[in-house]
């Protein structure tokens, strides 16, 4: 006897209704962002009028979206008090990401079309641009080559001192950033190993380029270890030892078992080093300055526009930092895959 499945009529029309609520958010997410690029680009190339009507789809269409997507959020049987409950959660988690969009759309609107020619061509902001770029991403390099084997290390190691190692550890992620400017300044400048490494060594770091990494590094390097170390603990001990008994060593273990599995953490903790170092700027300012040409960076470059009165440029640069940070955050999403899930 062939039984027949009767669908429910109250699911199928709960399905319906969260599948239409999805389509709608997803379609007023669009035409946000949509109208918000051409808004921005209207109001940049001085078309008043249509960067206007621009701006009041953008407004009318961000609310409405919050609203769908609270509307969309799947709640099961929970019913009216789980649909409030996860309105009311939802509210924060829109009223933060509407307060920053602000943020950065009224940067754009402010902008104009001389900032931008200006920015595009002027050598100084594309040289800085450029040592950005390179800076970080040599910050980043070093600040993983520091933070794998010290993140095995304290996940895997028990020793007299690691609660210190690992409290020392986290302390440039809770101190001031002009901390370390102020303390790689004083170290070569004023102590006599500072001064053996600057002179004798030839090593010289204060207002160079090299001091701009050194900078970066000891900022981020925390970030990379204290992610990495969590990836560590989560790896399953059981298959290191497996891996022993197929006739591994230690180092093999290690780069054919535990290094594959942390992978995620690890490209957590570039990405995570990488933005911080990218975006500092205290400390560059008084270990190396902001030498035009030869230390200058894009976030010393806000700063000395802004000094000056160039408002328009400062806000144009910044808006470039979050355009390269977002691209290079969308970047490693689609290659890590969940690898930022910790982020």
């Amino acid at each position: 006897m062939r039984a027949t499945a009767m669908a429910d009529p109250a699911s199928s029309n709960a399905g319906t209704w969260h599948g239409i609520m999805v389509r709608v958010a997803f379609g007023l997410l669009l035409l946000f962002i949509g109208s918000a690029s051409l808004g921005i680009g209207a109001n940049i190339k001085g078309l008043t009028s249509l960067s206007y009507l621009l701006s009041v789809v953008m407004w009318i269409s961000l609310p409405l979206y919050f609203i769908f997507a609270a509307l969309s959020i799947d709640v099961g049987n929970r019913g009216w008090s789980g649909r409030i409950f996860s309105a009311t959660t939802f509210l924060f988690l829109a009223a933060f990401v509407a307060f920053a969009l602000l943020l950065v759309i009224a940067d754009a609107y402010y902008i104009d079309k001389a900032a931008v020619v200006k920015v595009a061509t002027s050598p100084y902001i594309v040289q800085a641009l450029r040592l950005s770029i390179v800076t970080s991403g040599l910050a980043t390099a070093l600040a993983l080559l520091f933070a794998i084997p010290m993140g095995y290390a304290l996940s895997r190691y028990s020793f007299p001192g690691r609660l210190l190692a690992d409290t020392i550890v986290d302390i440039p992620i809770v101190f001031p950033p002009l901390v370390a400017g102020l303390s790689l300044l004083v170290f070569f400048s004023q102590t006599a190993l500072g001064q053996w490494i600057e002179k004798d060594l030839g090593m010289t770091f204060i207002f160079q380029p090299k001091g701009i990494v050194l900078c970066q590094f000891v900022v981020s390097a925390s970030f990379a270890i204290r992610s990495v170390k969590t990836a560590f603990d989560e790896v399953d001990r059981r298959l290191e030892n497996v891996a022993l008994t197929l006739g591994c060593n230690e180092w093999s273990r290690f780069l054919r078992v535990s290094l594959p599995l942390a992978r995620g953490g690890i490209v957590a903790g570039a990405t995570l080093a990488w933005a911080r170092a990218f975006g500092i700027f205290g400390p560059l300012m008084i270990f190396v300055g902001s030498f035009r040409g030869k230390t200058e960076v894009l976030s010393t470059t806000i700063f000395l526009e802004q000094s000056v009165g160039n408002l328009e440029v400062a806000l144009a640069v910044a808006l470039l930092m979050i355009l390269v940070a977002l691209l290079a955050l969308v970047t490693v999403r689609l290659v890590g895959g969940s690898a930022l899930v910790k982020l």
